[in-house]
């Protein structure tokens, strides 16, 4: 990786022919470089030139940029956001227990639009009246349009890993049957819709739950009525084929799946317990072990309000981020406390987190507008 040096020629240097020499800096020095920017710059970096769009999309520096977390949360006028309302707002962790809006601004129809669904960093949107999709990136201020899909949809979600590739999808399930759906996916590879019919591997399709996660190149829902994990394999030429995965509790209202460490984890509560499931992957037999087991009253004080999981530590697997009444919590389980990064909200009956991620910088998210050419909007 290298820097184009940017300095002047002295009239002795021009007579002696010299010319602005390329530095090369190495991969260790400009990854230190780069990592000390502010994340907005990571970002807008890539536009610098031609070598520096190149050191931040190599994957040496990516697997080493700092984690940043961002969420959606429905803040209430007197909230600790403040002008929140009835519209979700996208907010990113800062240091000192701090929350950044993101003004949408930038956004023509950000006023207007319905959300229907986030995923690691980018929002899905859609005019009302069954109008056209939008697909929003609050870091890097840019948006893109969809084509408008053949079919009115029922559940819409948006499929995007950013360490996975730079294309993302929207699902829309159109039509439920006994055990399956149809479908209609767009593809930003293709900027196309596709129809497709999915078979749910027997489970009814009415049974999915509102607990989406995507995770290199697929999507996992959580399913009830049996109790398992619907697994929809998203790669080109799969036909978004589907495995289930049964689970080792049943699916109470606040169940999730997340990945750390490359491994599924299932977490669940009972009202006393918070248990977190690692999924051993033993093909063709597949089995879950009880990672962590802690007691409500160990992370609340006096075991009393609400504690809803909210996401998981991508390689840490005991770090996991919890919703505790009006605060954002990063919660060891290993060490059952509370690390000191705490984001707090007023209280206020909607003052609460929807959706949580953390995802390596923002470099990743203009990846998936790279190739949007008129559509793409700043």
């Amino acid at each position: 990786m290298a820097i184009l040096k940017s300095c002047s020629l002295d009239s002795d240097a021009s007579a002696r022919g010299y010319a602005p020499e390329e530095i090369d800096l190495g991969d260790d020095v400009l990854a230190e470089i780069i990592l000390r920017l502010p994340l907005d710059s990571v970002a807008r970096s890539r536009c610098v030139s031609k070598n520096w769009c190149a050191a931040i999309a190599d994957g040496y520096l990516r697997r080493r940029l700092p984690l940043h977390m961002s969420m959606i949360c429905f803040p209430d006028d007197d909230g600790a956001l403040g002008g929140g309302g009835g519209r979700p707002v996208y907010a990113c962790a800062r240091e000192g227990r701090r929350l950044e809006v993101r003004d949408l601004g930038f956004f023509p129809l950000h006023d207007s639009v319905i959300f229907c669904d986030g995923c690691n960093g980018l929002l899905l949107c859609r005019a009302p009246g069954a109008g056209p999709f939008y697909v929003v990136s609050p870091v890097t201020r840019s948006w893109a349009a969809l084509p408008r899909p053949a079919k009115d949809a029922r559940l819409s979600v948006l499929a995007f890993d950013p360490l996975g590739g730079q294309h993302y999808h929207v699902i829309n399930f159109t039509r439920w049957r006994d055990r399956g759906a149809a479908v209609e996916v767009f593809s930003s590879e293709t900027r196309a819709w596709a129809a497709r019919d999915v078979e749910l591997g027997g489970v009814p399709a009415g049974s999915l739950s509102g607990s989406v996660h995507c995770h290199s190149g697929a999507m996992y829902f959580l399913a009830s009525d049996p109790d398992c994990v619907v697994r929809m394999d998203l790669a080109a030429g799969a036909g978004l084929a589907c495995t289930v995965i049964d689970l080792p509790e049943p699916v109470d209202g606040d169940g999730r799946v997340a990945h750390s460490g490359g491994r599924l984890h299932y977490f669940c509560s009972d009202g006393g317990l918070l248990k977190v499931w690692s999924l051993q992957d033993d093909r063709p037999r597949q089995r879950w072990r009880l990672k962590h087991a802690v007691r409500v009253s160990d992370v609340v004080e006096g075991g009393g309000g609400e504690v809803r999981f909210l996401a998981m530590h991508p390689e840490n697997q005991a770090l996991v981020y919890i919703w505790l009444p009006w605060k954002v919590v990063e919660y060891d389980l290993g060490k059952r406390e509370i690390t000191g990064a705490a984001w707090e909200f007023g209280k206020g009956p909607r003052n609460r987190v929807v959706k949580t991620w953390l995802v390596p910088s923002s470099c990743y998210l203009s990846d998936c507008f790279a190739d949007d050419g008129p559509v793409l909007a700043r």
